[in-house]
């Protein structure tokens, strides 16, 4: 009987110690986003922009300066790094969704017509975000 009780504890011991940490990583979006945005009033200035930047005729950062209403505009577009839950909803979804150095199409929220371009992608699992995080 006590090695059964013995057993059965290590077991429980070890689901106690192992579920949480298991249901974080896998359930919880634990990823923060570097990202640029281009704020216009129309989707088709948005388009015509996101077309000169993918046909390299000029830089992402340069496009936001130029045409930009953000107040981002001077740092390039430039937001920083956001988790889930910050930005607008559109655009959240919009960012979340890219593969580093890419730009999405133009993007409709309330305030106008955006285009994002994702620079970086950092997890809470990596150890220097981690201890930047909680330390």
């Amino acid at each position: 009987m006590k090695i059964v009780l013995n057993i059965l504890c290590l077991i429980l011991t070890f689901f106690c110690i192992y579920f949480p940490f298991s249901y974080f990583h896998k359930n919880i979006d634990i990823k923060e986003i570097r990202i640029s945005h281009i704020l216009v009033n129309t989707e088709e200035e948005a388009a015509n922009i996101r077309k000169q930047i993918t046909e390299n005729k000029k830089s992402f950062e340069d496009m936001a300066k130029e045409y930009s209403l953000c107040e981002t505009k001077s740092q390039g577009g430039d937001v920083g790094y956001k988790t889930r839950g910050i930005l607008l909803p559109e655009l959240e979804e919009a960012a979340f969704n890219l593969k580093k150095y890419q730009i999405s199409a133009p993007v409709k929220t309330s305030q106008g017509w955006h285009l994002v371009k994702l620079f970086d992608v950092k997890y809470f699992s990596d150890k220097e975000n981690f201890q930047r995080r909680y330390f």
